[in-house]
């Protein structure tokens, strides 16, 4: 199976936004990112059961109903938070109501703040699993652990695994293929927003999708170049 490199895949996922131009409509813009969600999936499942890869890499640690990394601040395009926020009207309303009460409690923290308050994301349902897992955003996607043990004590005690970390003390155990892949999908949708004229800027999770949740002309809005409110951006850390 052919396996596109990184450069080719940032180009492809970039083509996939052309007949857009110039002004975008709310379905064709999502429908042109979940050509880029399957561009980039495909890509990933050639180059992970390749006999080179599988002969090369360690296995992947990460199962339906871990959950550990699902508890940390998610960076994601407009875009992509207006494709969640349309899906979440074919769901329960229950799950709107999750994502509104976790923002209320998150909306305004930094990185490390997230990391220290355990709060899983509003997306993860009790048993482990993302329920809105076709259309979760390309960071999420890219994150694949080799130690579910090493995710488990990062969750329990972000601070001192941090620390130990910056000490050279552990190593990093993610994979670094799915997150050059579903990383240069994501420069191609960062490409093809610029060309049509949409604000780049890396919006938090939650707070983006209650934000279009909460305004129905918002997602149109964002789509036609009008910057997103400050108060959705990702906040980090104080160094």
């Amino acid at each position: 199976m052919f396996t596109p490199s990184d450069d080719f895949l940032a180009r492809s996922a970039a083509a996939a936004f052309a007949p857009l131009s110039p002004k975008p409509s709310q379905a064709d813009a999502c429908a042109a990112l979940d050509q880029v969600f399957a561009l980039a999936e495909q890509s990933w499942q050639a180059r992970r059961t390749s006999l080179d890869y599988l002969r090369s890499a360690p296995a992947s640690a990460c199962r339906a109903g871990c959950g550990w990394c699902c508890h940390q601040q998610v960076g994601v395009t407009p875009l992509e938070a207006v494709r969640i926020a349309v899906y979440l009207q074919d769901q329960p309303p229950e799950l709107s109501e999750s994502l509104r009460q976790v923002n209320a409690r998150t909306k305004g923290m930094s990185t490390g703040q997230r990391a220290e308050s355990r709060l899983a994301c509003a997306f993860l349902s009790l048993d482990g699993n993302c329920r809105i897992y076709p259309v979760r955003p390309l960071r999420c996607r890219g994150l694949h652990s080799i130690d579910a043990s090493f995710c488990a004590a990062s969750h329990q005690d972000p601070a001192g695994m941090r620390a130990k970390l910056e000490a050279g003390q552990l190593r990093p155990v993610y994979l670094s293929v799915p997150e050059a892949i579903f990383d240069s999908a994501l420069s191609g949708v960062l490409m093809a927003l610029k060309k049509l004229k949409m604000t780049l800027v890396s919006l938090e999770l939650h707070a983006a999708v209650c934000a279009l949740l909460d305004d129905q002309k918002l997602a149109q809005r964002w789509l036609a170049g009008a910057r997103p409110d400050r108060t959705l951006a990702l906040v980090p850390d104080k160094r």
